[in-house]
């Protein structure tokens, strides 16, 4: 006798591109993770530490030395004057030498390449980690500027307009982080993708200088508006306001959608190679 046909209903289980998906995300979390340990083995954060505090010893001199008034606009001016020029764009191409340089000693790299994540996911992994010790740095500048500020008499905080302009040089970085990222991946010197952003930085500086809608398309000259909107010290680089900022951030998302697939790209391409 045979047994009737079951007419239980058939437990239908996630559809395959579902679970792809999620099983990318969680492995590009923990490629995420793997780097942020790494990161935190390497010397990124004495250049997020010493850099800020040279930056604020230096505006901090500037100020007391050329009899400037004792207000916050002028010590933050001087303090984001060569940091918006020099120091951060620098920063970020140190911070981006010495996250990959572990993967250019011995067989890192080829270790990582034997893994299931895609020289394109491996790049992506380390350039996005590279914007923690940059979130580091801006904390720092704000912090002593802050304390300076205070010992000095300044008042008890800080204008707004400071701290909005360290908020919005996260986001203008980017393009910047992305460019210094793919450098040092091409790059097993630690200081030839330094000495690149060097160039970038006097092509920046000028295109701030001169105004117009190229300074919204130049890493370097991104991170320079960013720290100085509405600066009494760069009259070019607008006012910080609603249209500034439209202007900063449209200029930003455009140029870091470039550089960030010219990073994607080359990782594919010529990964196995590095």
């Amino acid at each position: 006798m045979t047994a009737p046909p079951s007419t239980a209903p058939a437990v239908a289980g996630p559809a395959p591109d579902v679970t792809t998906r999620r099983g990318r995300r969680a492995s590009f979390g923990a490629l995420l993770a793997a780097e942020a340990l790494k990161l935190r083995r390497s010397a990124v954060w004495v250049v997020a530490l010493v850099l800020p505090a040279l930056t604020v010893v230096s505006g901090t001199v500037n100020l007391l030395r050329n009899d400037l008034p004792r207000q916050w606009d002028a010590l933050a001016s001087q303090v984001f004057v060569f940091y918006s020029m020099f120091f951060f764009s620098l920063g970020v191409a140190l911070l981006g030498s010495a996250a990959w340089r572990p993967e250019h000693r011995g067989s890192s790299w080829t270790a990582m390449r034997t893994t299931t994540h895609s020289p394109a996911a491996l790049a992506a992994a380390k350039t996005l980690i590279i914007t923690a010790p940059v979130v580091l740095m801006q904390v720092m500048v704000l912090a002593l500027t802050w304390l300076v500020g205070a010992a000095l008499g300044l008042g008890p905080v800080p204008p707004t307009s400071f701290a909005v302009e360290c908020l919005i040089a996260v986001p203008a970085a980017q393009p910047l982080i992305a460019v210094q990222s793919l450098l040092s991946m091409r790059m097993r010197s630690f200081a030839a993708p330094v000495a690149v952003c060097f160039g970038g930085i006097v092509v920046g500086v000028a295109l701030v200088l001169k105004g117009g809608a190229l300074a919204n398309a130049w890493p370097q000259s991104l991170v320079t508006r960013a720290l100085t909107l509405g600066s009494q010290t760069l009259g070019t680089v607008g006012a910080l306001d609603a249209s500034g900022l439209v202007a900063l951030l449209a200029g930003t998302a455009v140029c870091g959608a470039v550089c960030w697939w010219l990073l994607v790209l080359v990782a594919r391409r010529r990964g196995g190679a590095l």
